[in-house]
């Protein structure tokens, strides 16, 4: 249990840092989680704050077998992997694997993209202090 407390801990501490100003609630359950479809295979359902505007906090689904292309976001991300098993993707080939409890922070801009390893579909939650967008990837 340890690991999984350390990985989440600089997500905690973010979310401990906004403030007040993207309130959470006290207890949001699983069962209670609105799916949005972002793009075929990936969906989010927020925990607080709304990502097309402010400071967020979001869970993100990405279907088994999904292979979301590159793409960049203008401003930084957080996240920990729930369940599953993903690949982050960059543009230069860099295939890095995350499994459930690891942590990554995702610089606004960098060309990245994500899938989906695992049998059952990829559940993280993900924390933007800023709205979260999205812009295709396309090589120079």
């Amino acid at each position: 249990m340890r690991p999984l407390l350390l990985a989440a801990a600089p997500v905690l501490a973010l979310l401990l840092a906004t403030g007040g100003s993207a309130q959470a609630p006290d207890t949001l359950p699983h069962d209670d989680l609105e799916w949005r479809e972002i793009v075929p295979g990936v969906s989010f359902a927020a925990a607080y704050g709304d990502w097309e505007r402010e400071a967020h906090g979001k869970f993100v689904r990405v279907d088994s077998g999904a292979n979301v292309p590159l793409h960049t976001h203008s401003h930084p991300y957080h996240a920990v992997l729930i369940s599953g098993r993903l690949t982050n993707n960059f543009a230069d080939g860099t295939r890095v694997e995350v499994s459930p409890g690891d942590y990554w922070l995702m610089a606004g801009g960098r060309p990245h993209g994500h899938d989906c390893l695992s049998e059952e579909p990829c559940l993280a939650f993900a924390y933007g202090d800023a709205l979260w967008d999205i812009a295709l990837y396309e090589a120079e």
